[in-house]
């Protein structure tokens, strides 16, 4: 009788504490004012470059390079973060770079050289992507990785939208070199707060044995790759097809997203008008994260499917827009909002799709390979963006856009 009522015990020990929702470490919020900094200053490079003398094509090139340079640095302050064991001294140098680049870039006078300051920064910046996780994952139990990684986007992702708030607001107030100065003053009390609140962590993480993790919050095109744990690459058994279908889907979003800022000001919008819709884009996103990952227990193929034919409903919605000039403004709030909405759908189902087709041995390798699709079709797709735009208009490269989405949902029923 007394060993039932241990195994009682300890089974009812077990369960409580899988219920339990852990605290999460302080130091999550150091990154709050440097997802405000970020945030608040993604619009402002496309916006000055345009200011400065540039075109579509000019951003194009800048986004492409940028992530290129994001990439790179994800994989390389990793590696080294491994090599040493050491996760601090990487996040603080990625928080210390914000003050540092964004006001570097309010004191260029060419596009050349906001295109030079801004792709170094992507890479310095790269180095808050990889390494934050890798300490997440030290800094809570193992059963609760999903709720910790979850949570810290959460909270990044609302700091990123808080972020483009005051740019709504300060952008009615200031010129442009005064707000990417105004943003680099707001970012640098993560550099103090992570000192004080980041606890050093030399525990080698075991990136290859880790499963994917689908938190995304928010879809930000300067950060690409969001979530790069791993750089061994595989091409598993059954998921051929479904990375040429991201691969699609990316080069799609890269005609996108670069362009929309430089549309809205073609057609002679303000700065007002650009913060509003990308504020709308990241805060649909990321209300709906929450509702999405529970909706993933009825099958991830089916909210895959239902994400990316609502990212083609974006698309059309932004071709119509090219056609119904009249009704354009409105149609292309409408399209960023359906954007918004859908990367939830898409972010969180795919990167749950790789991880359970990919055997238990290729997990990490799998979502490296995922990454480093994902980051080239964005690069190629916002490399061709402004070519195809200066050539034939917006019109074609969204059209463009959507047929590809076409395409990625057609090899994805197969």
């Amino acid at each position: 009788m007394s060993q039932r009522v241990a195994i009682a015990v300890r089974n009812a020990s077990v369960a409580n504490r899988y219920r339990y929702i852990p605290k999460m470490p302080r130091w999550f919020y150091s990154f709050v004012p440097f997802k405000v900094a970020t945030g608040g200053s993604s619009a402002l490079v496309s916006l000055y470059l345009l200011e400065l003398g540039g075109n579509a094509s000019t951003v194009g090139l800048t986004f492409a390079l940028a992530s290129l340079a994001s990439m790179l640095g994800a994989l390389f302050w990793g590696r080294v973060s491994d090599r040493t064991l050491r996760r601090k001294p990487f996040i603080l140098l990625g928080f210390a770079s914000v003050p540092l680049f964004l006001t570097a870039m309010a004191f260029v006078k060419t596009p050349a050289q906001l295109i030079a300051v801004n792709t170094v920064y992507a890479f310095f910046l790269a180095s808050t992507l990889s390494v934050p996780i890798a300490l997440v994952l030290r800094s809570v139990r193992k059963h609760s990785w999903d709720h910790a990684i979850g949570k810290f986007n959460e909270i990044s992702g609302w700091g990123w939208v808080l972020g483009l708030v005051l740019g709504f607001g300060l952008s009615r107030f200031l010129t442009m070199p005064q707000l990417f100065l105004a943003f680099a003053i707001l970012g640098l009390p993560s550099v103090f707060m992570g000192e004080r609140m980041i606890r050093e962590a030399p525990i080698y993480i075991n990136r290859r044995a880790i499963k994917a993790f689908g938190n995304y919050v928010v879809e930000k095109a300067r950060y690409f790759p969001s979530f790069i744990l791993h750089t061994n690459f595989s091409l598993p058994e059954g998921l051929g097809r479904f990375y040429i279908a991201f691969l699609l889907f990316w080069i799609a979003a890269g005609l996108y997203f670069p362009q929309m800022p430089v549309l809205l000001t073609s057609e002679g919008y303000t700065r007002e008008v650009v913060y509003l819709a990308l504020i709308a884009n990241s805060a649909v996103s990321a209300m709906n994260y929450t509702r999405v990952g529970a909706a993933m227990r009825g099958g991830k193929e089916g909210v895959l499917r239902k994400g990316l034919l609502l990212r083609a409903g974006a698309f059309a919605t932004m071709v119509l827009g090219m056609l119904v000039s009249p009704a354009l403004l409105p149609l292309a709030f409408a399209s960023y909002i359906l954007a918004g909405y859908s990367w939830a759908f898409i972010g969180i189902s795919s990167t749950a799709i790789v991880s359970e087709r990919a055997g238990e041995k290729e997990k990490g390798s799998a979502m490296g390979t995922y990454n480093v699709v994902s980051s080239a079709g964005y690069i190629t797709g916002s490399a061709i963006s402004g070519t195809l735009i200066s050539s034939a208009g917006f019109g074609a490269a969204f059209g463009l856009a959507l047929a590809l989405i076409g395409g990625s949902i057609a090899l994805l029923k197969k």
